[in-house]
């Protein structure tokens, strides 16, 4: 065999070798996605927004005074009825509890001067720690939401107690931030019945529910997606191919959000869709 001859082979076999790398790598590029789906359904959601509060009693008096202290009739976890003495001042200046309650705070000896008030604190605290309450600070988009009567779930531990909204500041104060300060409106939710073993002081959560509805189109929240004009969209699966499809959405709790306009029961949605999902994309639905 001459060389011409073995010239051809070479040239023959490397262009078949091309046409099946070609075709193996046009293969390979379209590789079908395996994604995963859920259901559009009717079913209730309940949007709630999430709040750290502090155990507060529902009375507290504090006792203001200065001068130089005669008597002193209390100590911390002392109770007292109203009319009870609390201190006198050597001027004769004195003052009694105004309600039936527990002392829990003294920062005054007898026979020594009383300068708390310089300090910007009570002489003396007595609070009702029958009856609690619960005091938290709301964001500026939190506070937009929330509203009298609205029902909370209170969690402390392992134990959960029913609340309403009983209060909300008329402004907002500026509280302690990582940045510095930010605004937060205070508000103040009442337990449904009072517990006994809560102590005041401590945190408690707070899950306000802002709006509920039931019946309606819920997706799960890892359907969602935004386009750059903050239109809501997400897609949908028929015939193995993807289709972006714009939506309207309602209220949303922490898995699932409404869908108000755009869908229907039963459409397959897909779930986090990665970035080679497009409109019309072929994909595999996960089993």
């Amino acid at each position: 065999m001459n060389w011409k001859k073995w010239t051809g082979i070479v040239v023959v076999l490397a262009v078949l070798l091309f046409i099946g790398y070609s075709v193996y790598s046009s293969s390979q590029g379209e590789e079908v996605p395996t994604v995963r789906t859920a259901e559009a359904t009717e079913d209730a959601v309940t949007e709630i927004i999430v709040a750290n509060g502090t155990i507060i009693p529902s009375e507290s008096q504090e006792v203001m005074g200065q001068g130089i202290v005669s008597e002193l009739n209390v100590v911390v976890g002392d109770t007292v009825e109203e009319g009870d003495p609390l201190l006198t001042y050597i001027d004769g200046t004195s003052y009694s509890a105004s309600f039936s309650g527990t002392v829990t705070q003294v920062n005054v000896n007898e026979s020594e001067p009383d300068n708390n008030a310089q300090q910007g604190q009570p002489s003396v605290v007595v609070s009702d720690l029958k009856e609690l309450e619960v005091e938290v600070q709301l964001s500026r988009s939190d506070a937009a939401r929330v509203e009298v009567d609205q029902p909370v779930t209170l969690t402390y531990g392992e134990n959960e107690f029913a609340g309403t909204v009983a209060q909300i500041d008329p402004v907002a104060t500026q509280q302690p931030a990582q940045t510095g300060t930010s605004a937060a409106l205070g508000a103040l939710i009442t337990f449904d019945e009072n517990p006994e073993e809560l102590i005041a002081g401590f945190a408690i959560d707070a899950d306000i529910t802002v709006a509920e509805e039931d019946q309606v189109l819920i997706i799960p929240i890892e359907a969602l997606n935004y386009d750059d004009d903050n239109q809501p969209y997400v897609y949908t699966v028929t015939n193995n191919a993807a289709a972006r499809t714009e939506i309207e959405t309602g209220i949303q709790s922490n898995t699932t959000i409404e869908v108000t306009s755009g869908l229907s029961a039963g459409d397959q949605v897909i779930l986090s869709p990665s970035a080679e999902i497009s409109n019309e994309t072929q994909v595999e639905i996960e089993e």
